[in-house]
């Protein structure tokens, strides 16, 4: 395009043709644009309840779809918007936040509502700018996207003048209009690795006896082809993955071993404690993936892929890296290692495997004086159509839904990376990204607390979410770590006041969804959580599930010996 265009004009156009299909954002913010994105671009703007929520929304979007999401607030809503965006800081998400600003001329002046942007965003994005001239956008939102879908996947923060970006809206752009359509999605690039490398990663693969293979979010967003399957079943390799990297093998392959880490499974972790080599597939190798880096244990061997080259060897000194792409550079080693059948190996992490199965089945048919969060976990996953995607919390929700709703690799699973109350938003964007397929959310009533009101924004947009509430009443996951505080011995009381303080309710949330006007169902018996969820897939509006479970029930420990 040659003409001139106003900077309400040149978003519309970037986002359109970037095929972004969301932009999500609280008011006061983009009026101009906002009037007629839809009508006349195909954009759809959601209006959320709050920044959080809008970043969180903008973070599932991305996340589902591999697109960058785009969110939006004014100038006082920016330091919420920044605590949203910390997630997809720490989830590798490509998020692209916009904020408004008073103009220039009214910078350093005590200006009503006014505060520093960028240093409230400097934490939690890898490119972070003031607009200083309004002629400039053009440049810098062509960076934003570069930026978001190369390398690691973070977000970027672009500061516009006019408290809700008015003034730049109705600044005229002196650039023509220019999209680098490399930059859509992420990644991006799938770049190589050295051919060197690969061959001597090759050579410690085939020369391994007990090899694992670790799979990341890394994984998850880039191996579209399934090429993780082929080179486990080549090299007849165990597959554990991060909770970030579940489904990106189908967990009733036989070579699949688990979730790894504490959100994991024990299975998982004793399979890679005993492994002699581990191969980090797009992972961070964090101190959560490692149980504090005791496993696998100093000394063992370690290849690393990972995208960027400062990543490699960053926690285990004795590490081999690759540098590319995960699905690039896992072609490249399914081409360069030998076949191998390793069935001594496979077999004992079968044998974990099918413990930790025998010990579920068993958590879920414990009578409790609430419904059983393990039933509840294997009627979801037993419902869930082969495309579903499924949208988990932090804390106990992501421990229940990592270990304990198998999935396929045909399904999506992505979850909180740490921000208690993300998932009900989250899972709004995720639906937006995937209008077709089916969208769960799980969450406990702790989380839920956070953006219940989200759920006024599904209905007034008709966007269908499925969200099982996980209602005890309580932090659970909070409650447990209480002792580790006090002496059990000298400081009883000091316990048991600390476990009350974690007490939420309790409160009837079916009855605040109805007034938002979504299906709401409160299940209080295992025997009618199966009906509930099947009525839920039938519905033409968003569902809550209200499921009152059990304080006591407990996902299986991760790190406890069978």
């Amino acid at each position: 395009m040659s003409k001139k265009m106003t900077g309400q004009e040149y978003l519309a156009n970037v986002l359109r043709e970037n095929q972004v299909s969301h932009l999500f954002y609280q008011e006061y913010a983009l009026n101009r644009l906002i009037n007629n994105l839809e009508e006349d671009y195909g954009v759809k703007p959601i209006l959320g309840h709050s920044e959080l929520a809008v970043g969180y929304m903008a973070d599932g979007y991305a996340r589902v779809s591999g697109k960058p999401g785009v969110c939006f607030s004014q100038s006082i809503g920016a330091c919420n918007l920044a605590a949203s965006i910390h997630d997809a800081w720490l989830g590798n998400s490509p998020v692209i936040a916009m904020t408004g600003c008073k103009e220039s001329s009214l910078q350093v002046r005590n200006a009503y509502q006014e505060s520093n942007h960028t240093a409230h965003f400097s934490g939690v994005t890898k490119f972070n700018v003031p607009l200083l001239e309004d002629g400039e956008f053009p440049r810098l939102i062509r960076q934003c996207f570069r930026e978001v879908t190369t390398g690691n996947p973070r977000p970027a923060h672009i500061e516009l003048s006019g408290v809700g970006g008015d003034k730049w809206e109705a600044a005229e752009m002196n650039y023509d209009f220019a999209v680098d359509e490399k930059y859509t999605n992420y990644p991006a690039h799938r770049t190589l690795a050295c051919e060197e490398d690969v061959k001597k990663a090759a050579a410690m693969i085939d020369g391994a006896e007990k090899p694992v293979i670790v799979a990341g979010r890394g994984v998850f967003y880039s191996d579209h082809k399934n090429i993780l399957t082929q080179l486990a079943e080549k090299g007849d390799i165990p597959v554990v993955t991060t909770p970030d990297g579940k489904t990106a093998m189908d967990e009733n392959h036989k070579l699949w071993a688990g979730i790894v880490g504490g959100y994991g499974m024990v299975c998982a972790n004793l399979t890679v404690s005993k492994a002699d080599l581990v191969i980090y597939i797009g992972s961070q190798v964090s101190d959560q993936t490692t149980m504090n880096f005791t496993i696998p244990k100093d000394g063992t061997d370690i290849i690393q892929i990972d995208i960027e080259g400062s990543q490699i060897g960053k926690n285990y000194t004795n590490t081999y890296g690759l540098v590319g792409d995960a699905m690039s550079v896992m072609e490249q080693l399914l081409e360069a290692i030998h076949e191998k059948k390793r069935e001594a190996w496979t077999a004992e992490t079968r044998v974990l495997v099918n413990e930790v199965a025998v010990k579920q089945t068993e958590s879920e048919k414990l009578n409790l004086d609430g419904c059983n969060t393990a039933r509840l976990c294997r009627e979801l996953s037993k419902i869930m159509p082969d495309d579903a995607i499924l949208v988990s919390d932090t804390g106990w929700s992501a421990v229940w839904t990592a270990g304990s709703v198998p999935m396929k690799q045909t399904q999506k699973y992505i979850r909180a990376a740490g921000s208690l109350g993300w998932s009900v938003p989250a899972s709004i964007g995720a639906k937006c990204a995937e209008p077709e397929r089916p969208v769960f959310c799980f969450c406990g009533d702790g989380a839920y607390f956070y953006h219940l009101q989200e759920i006024d924004t599904a209905v007034k947009y008709g966007i269908n979410t499925i969200t099982i509430l996980n209602n005890n009443s309580l932090y659970a996951q909070c409650v447990d770590c209480v002792p580790e505080f006090f002496d059990p011995e000298t400081e009883p009381e000091k316990i048991e006041k600390e476990k009350q303080m974690d007490t939420l309710g309790p409160v009837n949330f079916t009855k605040i969804a109805k007034e938002f006007g979504a299906m709401a169902i409160r299940v209080e018996k295992d025997e009618d959580i199966a009906p509930a969820l099947k009525k839920a897939m039938q519905a033409d509006r968003p569902v809550v599930i209200e499921v009152v479970t059990d304080w006591k029930a407990r996902p299986l420990d991760p790190v406890s010996e069978i």
